[in-house]
C-alpha cells in the first residue's frame, strides 16, 4: 500500500540504493491510475516538502508523483510541475544524475503531449522540449557515464529530433561510456550504433551493433540493424545475407516492429494485414517473398529493392523530416496521411519511387516554398509529375495537384476560371517548369482562349499523378546510354529433353563502346534473364558477364549477336532481358515478354518455332547439323527461311497433319510461292515421326514474291490419331534488298 508522505531520506541518489528506492516508487506509481488518488498524495507530499526544501530526494519523489499523475490526465500542467522539482533537485544537487534524468523524462513528456502552433519555429531556434530533454539526459549521462539509462534515453531523443539534433551530444556520452560496464550493457550498444549510424559512422556503428549481440542483445533486432548499415556502405550481398539471416527462427515483437518500418512505405493494406497476422516463426519466409517479387518486378538482381529500401530511409531521413508531428490538415489538402508522422509528402514519394528524374523550384515572395519532381516513364505510360508546396507550415512540403497551388488555392481556382488572367502572373513559376513537362512550356505562351482547358488538363494530371504515387512503388532499371537491343526467344528441349529458353539479341554496333583488349578491343558486358510466373515468383534466371572481342572496331552499321540459355519448368511465364555495358553507363531493359514453355515428357506437345537465316552468323548447334539463327528477324526479299521446330510425346512412326501459313502481319495473304509450290496462302501435308520421344522438323520456306513487310508464320499441327491440336507462330519481317 503507497504512504501519503515520507520523511526526508538522506540516500544519495546517486548510490545504487537511492536510486533502486527511485525506481521502486515510480513502480508503485505507475499501478495507480486514479487521479483523484495521485492528487491527494500529491498534496501531502506538498506539505513535506514545504519543510524540507533543501532535500534533493524530496523533491525527486515528488517530481516523480507528479510525472505519474500528467500520465493519467490531460495536459502538460502536472508535467511542468515534475519538471520544476527535478530543476530543483538538479540545483541542489547537480552532480546527480537521477535529477537530470527525470527532468529529461518530463521535459519530453511536455514536448510529446504539448500542442504548439509555433512548434516548430521554436525547434529551429533549439528551444523546444525535445531540446531541453537531450541537454539534461546529456547532463545526467556527463555527470555519471555509468548510468546506462540515460545514456539510452538520451541517445533515443536525439535519434527523434526533427532539427538541430542533440546527436553530436549523445555521440559523445556514449563514446565516454564505453570504458564503463554501463557501456557494454546490450541497450546501450544498441542506442550508441543507431547514433554512430545515423552521423554516417558506419563501421563504429558496424561494431556496436555486433558488440550488442555478443552482449546478449536481441539477435533479430542486431542483425537487422547490421543489415541495414551494411546496405548503406553498398555491401549489397552482406547486407541481403545479413537481413535474412536475422530472420532465421522465431522474430522478436522489436525485431518485427523494425522489419514492419521498412515494409509500412510501399506495402498495400492488404500486405500489412497479412504481415501483422503472421505466427513469428513465419516472417523470414514470407519477407523473403516480399522482397523478392519487387526484385523480379523491376527486373532487379535478388536483394537490390532490398539494400534501395535502406538508402531510401536514409535519405528521407536526412532531407524530408517533419519538423514537428502535429501536421495540420485543412479542406484543400488533396493528400493526407495519417500513417506516419516521421517525412512530409516528398518522403512519402521518395520512399515509393526513390530519386525523380527531375527537380525543380521556384523562389518569389508572392509563392509559398515550391519543387516539383518528374518521374519518366517510357511509353504508353505517362511521366509522374508531382507538386509539394509548404504552405504556411515550414518544412511541411505536401502534394498539391496544380502548380498554381503554390500560390493558395484559392488564387490558383481564380486563374484558372478567369480567362483573362494576365499570364505575367504566373509565367515566372511556369518557366520554371519548362524542363519539367511540356504543358508548362505551353501555358507559358498560351493566350486567354484555350488556357482554362489545359490549366484543366495539367491540374486531371497532377491529381492522376498522386493517385498512383500514393499507391504504387517502383525501382526502374535507367541508363544514361539505351543500346536498343533487338531480341527474339524460342524454347527447345535439350538432350535429356528438359525445356531450355533461348533468347537471340543482336546490339546495334553504333551504341557500342570498346575497349583495348589483347589481339583488338573488347566489348565487356553483363546480361541477366529473369523467369517469372504471374506472382512475380522466380522461377528461373541466369547473370553473367560475357567479353566479346574484335581484331578491330565494329563497322557501324553492323550488329554484335549471341545467345542466352537458361533451363525453365514447364508452364506460361514472362521474362526480363537485361544488359548492361560494363564501365559506360549504358544499357537496355526488354520487359515482360511472353514464353509457353511445354511439357516435353508427356502426351503430345511441340516446341516454337526457329525462324533462321543461312550465313547469318550464328548458330545453335543440334544434332542432324547446326541450325541457322536470325537474330534481327530479318530476311531479304526473295530470300528463304529455315523453318525448325519439335515434337514431343509422340511414338515413333505417328502421323501429324501439317498446314502453313503465311499472312501479312495485317490483312489477308497474297505471296505467289510457298516451298517452290504454286500460288496459295496455305501448304498442307503429314508429318511422320522417326522416332519415339521426340522429332525433329526443318523446312525451307521460299519467300519470292513476298513485299517489304512483317509477317506472320503460322504452323497448325493435329495427332492424327488423337485429334489433339497444336498451333505455333512467329513473325518476321522481309527487307527492300534482295538475296544475293
Amino acid at each position: 500500500m503507497l504512504a501519503a508522505a515520507a520523511g526526508p531520506s538522506r540516500l544519495a541518489a546517486q548510490d545504487p540504493a537511492g536510486r533502486a528506492r527511485l525506481d521502486s516508487l515510480a513502480a508503485s506509481f505507475a499501478t495507480v491510475t486514479d487521479s483523484v488518488t495521485l492528487l491527494a498524495m500529491e498534496a501531502a507530499r506538498i506539505q513535506v516538502a514545504k519543510e524540507n526544501r533543501a532535500d534533493p530526494m524530496i523533491h525527486l519523489e515528488l517530481g516523480i508523483l507528479a510525472y505519474r499523475i500528467g500520465e493519467v490526465t490531460v495536459g502538460t500542467k502536472h508535467y511542468d510541475d515534475a519538471a520544476g522539482e527535478f530543476e530543483w533537485a538538479s540545483d541542489l544537487q547537480p552532480d546527480w544524475p537521477t535529477p537530470w534524468y527525470w527532468l529529461g523524462r518530463a521535459e519530453l513528456a511536455i514536448g510529446e503531449s504539448r500542442f504548439i502552433l509555433l512548434e516548430n519555429v521554436r525547434e529551429v531556434l533549439g528551444l523546444d522540449a525535445l531540446s531541453k530533454a537531450a541537454r539534461a539526459f546529456a547532463r545526467a549521462a556527463a555527470v555519471d557515464p555509468s548510468y546506462s539509462r540515460a545514456l539510452v534515453d538520451l541517445a533515443t531523443t536525439a535519434l527523434r529530433q526533427r532539427i538541430a539534433p542533440r546527436l553530436d551530444v549523445a555521440q559523445r556520452a556514449l563514446r565516454l561510456a564505453a570504458a564503463t560496464p554501463a557501456g557494454r550493457e546490450p541497450d546501450v550498444l544498441l542506442a550508441r550504433g543507431r547514433v554512430e549510424l545515423e552521423l554516417d559512422a558506419r563501421d563504429s556503428a558496424l561494431a556496436a551493433f555486433r558488440a550488442y549481440v555478443a552482449a546478449g542483445g536481441d539477435s533479430g533486432v542486431g542483425g537487422l540493424e547490421i543489415a541495414r548499415t551494411l546496405g548503406l556502405e553498398e555491401r549489397r550481398d552482406s547486407a541481403v545475407a545479413a537481413y535474412f539471416g536475422a530472420l532465421a527462427g522465431s522474430l522478436s515483437p522489436a525485431a518485427r516492429a523494425l522489419c514492419r518500418v521498412d515494409l509500412a512505405w510501399i506495402a498495400t493494406p492488404a500486405e500489412l494485414a497479412q504481415f501483422d497476422r503472421l505466427p513469428a516463426d513465419s516472417v523470414g519466409r514470407w519477407l523473403r517473398r516480399f522482397w523478392s517479387r519487387r526484385d523480379v518486378e523491376d527486373a532487379r538482381r535478388p536483394g537490390d529493392r532490398l539494400v534501395e529500401q535502406f538508402r531510401r530511409y536514409a535519405y528521407a531521413r536526412a532531407h524530408f523530416r517533419l519538423m514537428t508531428r502535429h501536421r495540420h490538415y485543412d479542406i484543400t489538402d488533396v493528400y493526407r496521411d495519417t500513417t506516419q508522422q516521421e517525412f512530409d509528402d516528398r518522403g512519402v514519394i521518395y520512399m515509393r519511387h526513390g530519386e525523380p528524374d527531375g527537380r525543380a523550384r521556384y523562389a518569389d515572395p508572392n509563392v509559398e516554398p515550391n519543387e516539383t519532381w518528374v518521374y519518366r516513364r517510357p511509353p504508353p505510360d505517362s511521366d509522374l509529375v508531382f507538386h509539394f508546396v509548404a504552405a504556411g507550415h515550414v518544412q511541411d512540403y505536401k502534394l498539391v495537384e496544380s502548380l498554381l497551388d503554390a500560390y493558395g488555392f484559392a488564387t490558383a481556382v481564380t486563374i484558372q476560371s478567369r480567362q483573362d488572367a494576365p499570364t505575367g502572373l504566373v509565367g515566372g513559376l511556369l518557366n520554371s517548369r519548362a524542363t519539367i513537362s511540356d504543358i508548362y512550356q505551353r501555358l507559358a505562351v498560351q493566350g486567354s482562349a484555350g488556357r482554362g482547358a489545359l490549366l484543366a488538363e495539367e491540374r486531371r494530371r497532377g491529381r492522376e499523378a498522386i493517385a498512383v504515387g500514393t499507391t504504387t512503388d517502383s525501382y526502374e532499371l535507367r541508363f544514361a546510354h539505351d543500346l536498343h537491343p533487338v531480341i527474339s526467344s524460342f524454347v527447345l528441349a535439350d538432350s535429356a529433353r528438359r525445356p531450355v529458353l533461348h533468347v537471340v539479341f543482336a546490339l546495334p554496333a553504333a551504341a557500342l563502346r570498346s575497349f583495348p583488349a589483347p589481339g583488338g578491343v573488347g566489348f565487356p558486358f553483363e546480361f541477366r534473364l529473369i523467369v517469372y510466373d504471374s506472382t512475380y515468383r522466380r522461377v528461373a534466371g541466369l547473370d553473367t558477364l560475357r567479353v566479346f572481342e574484335s581484331p578491330a572496331d565494329l563497322p557501324l552499321e553492323s550488329f554484335l549477336t549471341e545467345q542466352l540459355a537458361v533451363p525453365v519448368p514447364p508452364g506460361d511465364f514472362h521474362y526480363h532481358f537485361v544488359v548492361e555495358e560494363l564501365q559506360a553507363d549504358a544499357g537496355a531493359l526488354v520487359s515482360a515478354e511472353p514464353i509457353a514453355v511445354p511439357h516435353t515428357d508427356s502426351g503430345f506437345s511441340a516446341s516454337d518455332l526457329v525462324l533462321g537465316l543461312e550465313g547469318s552468323g550464328l548458330v545453335l548447334k543440334r544434332p542432324g547439323g547446326d541450325l541457322p539463327l536470325n537474330p534481327l528477324g530479318r530476311f531479304p526479299r526473295d530470300g528463304t527461311v529455315e523453318v525448325y521446330y519439335e515434337l514431343y510425346g509422340l511414338p515413333q512412326g505417328a502421323t501429324i497433319a501439317t498446314r502453313v501459313s503465311v499472312l501479312p502481319a495485317k490483312g489477308r495473304s497474297f505471296f505467289q510461292r510457298l516451298f517452290g509450290g504454286g500460288r496459295g496462302a496455305r501448304l498442307e501435308y503429314s508429318t511422320v515421326t522417326d522416332a519415339a520421344g521426340r522429332a525433329r522438323v526443318r523446312q525451307r520456306l521460299g519467300l519470292t514474291g513476298l513485299a517489304p513487310g512483317r509477317y506472320v508464320l503460322t504452323v497448325d499441327l493435329e495427332d492424327q490419331a488423337t485429334r489433339v491440336h497444336l498451333t505455333r507462330q512467329d513473325t518476321f519481317e522481309i527487307s527492300s534488298s534482295r538475296a544475293s
